[in-house]
C-alpha cells in the first residue's frame, strides 16, 4: 500500500487542519493588518451626532475614505470567504451522520462574501441604507432549514460577513469562537439525553409503528416516515444492501424479484472460515477475474464459533459458478470450510 503524504494527515483532520488554518490566518492577519484596513464609520463625537442627529445632516452621506473603492470591497469579500471557509468544515463534520445539502455548504461560503460587498457599498451612506432596507423588504428569501442548527450557522455567517467589512478582527473572533463551541459541543455530546430516556423513546417509537403495521405497506410507510427519513444517503444505502442480503439468505428464489435498479448484484456469495480476515486476504484479489462487479457485505458471525464472510457479485460473462468454486478453494485451502452462492 503507497504510504501517505504527511500534508494528508492534517487535511483529512478536519480539527487539526481547521486549528492550522486558524494560526496561519491569523499570523498573516498580524503581519499585514496595517495594510488591511477596509475602512468604517468613525466612532467619534461628530461622526455619532451626524448620524444620530435630527438635522439635515443626517440624510446626508457619511463620506468615505480617500482612495479607490476597489481596494476595500476586495479586502472585506476575501476576509469574509476566508472566515466562513472553516464554518463550513465544522458544518460538515458535525452532520456526517444525518448528512447535509450542498447549497447549504455553498450559502455559507457565498452569503457572508456578498454581505460584505454590500456593507462596503452602504456603510458610508444612510440613503443607500435605507434603499437597501426597502429592496430586501420587497425581495422575500425563503428556505426550509433541516435542522434548527443550521440556522445557527447561517446567523454567523451573516455576521461573518458584516463583521468582515466593518471591523475584521471581530469577524476573525466571531468565526474562531463560534467553531470552538460548536466542536467542542460535538466532541461532547453535551446535552444528550440519558440512555435510559433515549431507550424509552425508542420504544414507545416501535410499538406506535407495530401498532399501525396491520398490513405489509402500512408498515413499510411507517417505517419511511419515522425512521428512513431522518437516515443520511450513505446509512440508506447500507440498510438497502443489508435488507437484500437478508433476503437472499431466507429466500434465494425470491431475491432476484422486486425494483430493477435495486440492487445492482445478482448473486450473494457466502464463504464459512474460522478465519474471515485471512479468507479475504486470500480470495479477494482474484475477484477481478472472476466477477463483473463485486462488493464485501458483512460478517456473520454463527453461534458454533464459525464466521460467514459475504460478498454481493455479479459474474462475469465468461466465468461459471463452478470455476469460481474451484479458484476460491484453490487460493484459501483448508481456510474455506463451505462455499455458498445464491
Amino acid at each position: 500500500m503507497a504510504s501517505r503524504s504527511p500534508l494528508k494527515i492534517p487535511w483529512d483532520n478536519v480539527l487539526l487542519r481547521t486549528t492550522l488554518y486558524y494560526v496561519v490566518v491569523g499570523g498573516l492577519y498580524y503581519l499585514f493588518r496595517d495594510n488591511l484596513s477596509v475602512g468604517g464609520l468613525g466612532t467619534n463625537a461628530e461622526d455619532l451626532s451626524s448620524v444620530a442627529g435630527l438635522s439635515k445632516k443626517s440624510l446626508q452621506s457619511v463620506p468615505p475614505p480617500s482612495g479607490p473603492a476597489f481596494l476595500p470591497t476586495a479586502t472585506a469579500m476575501i476576509s469574509a470567504a476566508l472566515m466562513a471557509l472553516p464554518v463550513s468544515w465544522i458544518y460538515q463534520l458535525t452532520r456526517r451522520k444525518k448528512g447535509w445539502k450542498q447549497s447549504m455548504i455553498h450559502t455559507l461560503l457565498v452569503l457572508p462574501v456578498t454581505i460584505a460587498g454590500i456593507v462596503v457599498l452602504v456603510k458610508y451612506s444612510l440613503i443607500l441604507a435605507f434603499g437597501l432596507g426597502g429592496i430586501v423588504a420587497a425581495v422575500r428569501f425563503r428556505n426550509t432549514l433541516d435542522d434548527t442548527k443550521d440556522a445557527s450557522f447561517v446567523f454567523i455567517a451573516i455576521g461573518i460577513g458584516l463583521a468582515a467589512a466593518v471591523n475584521l478582527p471581530v469577524a476573525i473572533v466571531l468565526s474562531f469562537g463560534f467553531n470552538l463551541l460548536v466542536a467542542l459541543l460535538w466532541l461532547t455530546d453535551f446535552g444528550r439525553a440519558p440512555a435510559a430516556l433515549e431507550g424509552k423513546a425508542a420504544e414507545k417509537q416501535l410499538e406506535r409503528a407495530l401498532e399501525h403495521a396491520s398490513r405489509t405497506g402500512t408498515f413499510v410507510a411507517r417505517m419511511d416516515d419515522e425512521v428512513f427519513k431522518s437516515l443520511a444517503p450513505d446509512q440508506l444505502e447500507a440498510i438497502a444492501d443489508r435488507a437484500w442480503r437478508r433476503r437472499k439468505r431466507s429466500a434465494p428464489e425470491l431475491a432476484g424479484e422486486g425494483p430493477k435498479e435495486r440492487p445492482t448484484h445478482s448473486t450473494l456469495l457466502r464463504i464459512r472460515t474460522a478465519d474471515p480476515e485471512a479468507v479475504r486476504k486470500a480470495v479477494e484479489p482474484h475477484f477481478p477475474d472472476l466477477f463483473s462487479a463485486w462488493r464485501f457485505g458483512d460478517v456473520v458471525h454463527e453461534d458454533d464459533g464459525m464466521h460467514v464472510v459475504e460478498y454481493a457479485v455479479d459474474f462475469d460473462p465468461t466465468v461459471t459458478p463452478g470455476v469460481v468454486s474451484d479458484r476460491l478453494r484453490e487460493v484459501a485451502g483448508p481456510l474455506l470450510v463451505r462455499l455458498e452462492m445464491r
